[in-house]
């Protein structure tokens, strides 16, 4: 008994209170619960016969041990949940609740505290969106929280514009603002003060998303952090409304203290160490799952062993691993727990904490009269469980042949298991075959009338020539990958640097020379760096940014030099072009670059970040340049004449064309751009023809060739699976390895 209980019970019995001693435990019938018992009690050692009356089930997961929990559960009667108790020390049992309900008995409800609860999240997010250089996955992870601050429309909006344009804002960003603020007007219209009221609901959740940035190691003014916890605060209290959320009411406790706790320092600059740090302390508890609920039923649940004040018939250990309950640490020095006692603050030393806490170990064995269930699985969240040290206690009865141990596997094959003495009935299931991979699919009438009047574009072309059922479900149906938001890697988000970087440096007419492309490009690097491609100023991607600073500059430099050698202006960068081609076929696309010489000739060059140039010049070697050819043949939609084109491969700066094309500086021999364009066309044509009669080829199969129309300008490449991301409905892994 802790020192704390004691002087509650002493003082009970000063005024009065009639204390007396808790009747022993009823004890346990012959069988292997009385030999722990009489072991624990005095020592004497008679081994485990195996009689079912003290069980460990072992199972190589917890998901199995649950299984095997229930099953047991679930062949008793009605009558016997009720003088059953689980016992878990953890304090989660929704692994051990879904199996229950499976099985329609009632779920225990227990949740452990946690601070990773999405709401809880919204605190450190919130400041930590605040510090520079802007983190914009910090911002998109606080957009994309299961209960975002601000709308879950308007967080959408904001998520995919970031996830476009990572960064402080740019086109994106501010479209998606201008369809918030009519989200909103709509959504006010019939109020007498709509214009105020969008107003401010845009203020307050332009608040949570565009706050100043301040140094990490200077730190954040203590008015601002306060501010911000107030906001998270008040949200939370809003959102709740006198619902009594425990989780927003966690969340809005945890804003008020981390504020008054800002206060009660009195600095006037908080470094980020040292207010992630208070996050911790405010944040260090969590909170349960208020999903999570118990449903009444007969079964009860404790998470303490000491807890068990009287016998019960059936007491079930749930999560039965090491290392146990740990002994609270001793924080204070001898003259510390000296001085504390004088006051009458008495402290449990280490070593009668420790004999309390295997007191209850004890308790819990002695306190069962009927059936103890030990379980224990192998892997608990992924780790590798250890032996719990009632388990190591009880060792000398167990004996080399493991007479009181059950393996739950055994549930997965055979029909008739026993387990503390009830038996688990189980009926064998028929398996239905699985899907196997097939090269050609029927499709219904609706979806064949999907490809009438719609536009192609260089990347469904690129689709549809590997495999015709990519196209179908990606490009016409719009299948989508379920992926709502995420920042693009370093190679995309410099790519897109280097493109936005050309846009403003490559304006049309004659092209500027060398020192005033290099002058406008370090003019407006970091501006686009921080508006469209933040993520890469964060520490991590130091290297890459430093390369960037150097390459981009460079690159764009050499384009120019290239472009004034070969006596090229610019019409245009970023232009979007759509045209009308015979058998009903439309294009569009956006052009990265159209330039134009003296004889008025065009000419489209794709740019690229790439780290090898191999890939592009293979596409022009076998005739294989479909952006290239789709580019060329819509760059000049009014008079339908084709331009030449070239890939402007960045990394490597290189303008890679075909031989005798005017923008070509390093020449590759092929097929030409429009003999590609034209099989192309005939390709397009075929695989179309085919879907309108209502059928889907999957160019991965192996005998997809059977299948194919005829005549093919193009066939699919050698491995069209390889980037698929369809390749779970198609199966062809799983046909290909004969599963």
């Amino acid at each position: 008994m802790s020192a704390p209980v004691r002087r509650l019970i002493d003082a009970l019995a000063s005024c009065g209170v009639t204390i007396g001693a808790v009747p022993p435990p009823e004890g346990a019938a012959a069988g292997d619960l009385q030999r722990a018992q009489t072991f624990l009690g005095h020592g004497a050692v008679d081994p485990f016969a195996g009689d079912g009356t003290l069980v460990t089930i072992e199972a190589d997961t917890a998901l199995m041990a649950a299984e095997a929990v229930a099953e047991w559960l679930a062949a008793s009667p009605d009558a016997d949940l009720a003088g059953t108790v689980i016992l878990n020390p953890d304090c989660d049992t929704a692994l051990l609740d879904a199996a229950l309900e499976a099985r329609g008995l009632p779920a225990l409800g227990q949740s452990a505290d946690s601070p990773w609860r999405g709401a809880l999240q919204v605190l450190p997010l919130a400041i930590a969106a605040n510090w520079a250089p802007f983190n914009a996955k910090v911002l998109l992870d606080l957009l994309m929280l299961p209960r975002p601050p601000i709308g879950r429309g308007a967080a959408r909006k904001l998520a995919r514009a970031l996830a476009r344009e990572p960064g402080s804002g740019r086109v994106a960003w501010a479209q998606a603002w201008t369809d918030i603020e009519a989200d909103l007007v709509q959504r006010f219209a019939d109020s007498p003060t709509a214009a105020d009221d969008v107003a401010a609901k845009l203020v307050q959740w332009k608040e949570w998303t565009t706050s100043g940035l301040h140094d990490r190691t200077t730190g954040i003014p203590a008015a601002d952090a306060r501010r911000i916890a107030a906001r998270v605060s008040g949200w939370a209290a809003d959102t709740d409304a006198g619902t009594g959320d425990p989780l927003l009411m966690s969340v809005s406790a945890a804003g008020l203290a981390l504020a008054q706790a800002i206060e009660a320092l009195g600095e006037d600059l908080l470094p980020a160490l040292l207010i992630e740090r208070m996050i911790e302390q405010v944040l260090a508890d969590g909170a349960k799952n208020p999903q999570h609920i118990a449903t009444a039923g007969g079964l009860r649940s404790i998470a303490h062993p000491a807890a068990l004040w009287k016998s019960v018939p059936r007491l079930v250990w749930w999560e039965f691993k090491g290392p146990g309950e740990r002994v609270p640490v001793m924080p204070w020095s001898r003259a510390e727990r000296e001085a504390l006692e004088t006051v009458g603050c008495v402290l449990d030393p280490p070593d009668v904490a420790a004999k309390r806490i295997g007191w209850g170990y004890v308790n819990a064995v002695r306190q069962t009269h009927e059936r103890l269930i030990l379980v224990r699985p192998s892997l608990a969240g992924g780790e590798e469980t250890t032996s719990h040290p009632l388990s190591h206690q009880l060792a000398p009865l167990s004996g080399p042949n493991g007479a009181a141990r059950w393996r739950a596997e055994q549930l997965l094959s055979g029909t008739h298991h026993e387990l503390a003495g009830r038996v688990l009935p189980r009926a064998e299931i028929s398996l239905t075959k699985r899907p196997v991979a097939q090269p050609v699919w029927a499709l219904p009438p609706a979806a064949s009338e999907r490809i009438a009047g719609r536009s192609e574009s260089a990347t469904s072309f690129e689709h549809l020539i590997d495999c015709q059922m990519r196209w179908i479900l990606l490009d016409v149906l719009r299948l989508s990958r379920g992926r709502f938001a995420e920042i693009p890697d370093a190679s995309q988000l410099l790519g897109n640097l280097a493109h936005e970087i050309a846009n403003q440096v490559l304006q049309p007419g004659p092209v500027d020379d060398a020192a005033i492309i290099a002058s406008k490009v370090n003019a407006v690097f970091d501006e686009l760096l921080g508006a469209i491609a933040s993520p890469l100023q964060q520490p991590e991607l130091a290297g890459e940014l430093a390369a960037a600073r150097i390459r981009i500059p460079h690159s764009l430099v050499r384009l120019a030099e290239l472009l004034r050698d070969k006596g090229l202006d610019v019409v245009g960068t970023e232009l979007d072009r759509a045209a009308t081609f015979p058998d009903g076929l439309e294009v569009q696309g956006r052009l990265d670059l159209l330039v134009r010489d003296a004889q008025q000739r065009l000419g489209v060059i794709d740019i690229k970040w790439t780290r090898s140039a191999r890939r592009r010049v293979a596409e022009l070697t076998e005739g294989r340049a479909f952006q290239l050819a789709t580019y060329s043949a819509i760059a000049d939609p009014e008079t339908g004449v084709a331009a030449d084109g070239a890939y402007y491969l960045l990394n490597q700066r290189q303008l890679v064309g075909l031989n005798g094309s005017l923008l070509a500086d390093d020449d590759v021999e092929g097929q030409s751009l429009a003999e590609t364009w034209a099989k192309l066309i005939r390709t397009w044509a075929s695989w179309r023809d085919l879907a309108l009669g209502g059928r889907m080829v999957a160019t991965g199969i192996a005998t997809n060739e059977d299948h194919r129309p005829d005549p093919l300008g193009h066939a699919p490449g050698e491995a069209p699976c390889q980037y698929c991301e369809l390749t779970s409905l198609c199966r062809i892994y799983e046909g290909t390895t004969g599963s």
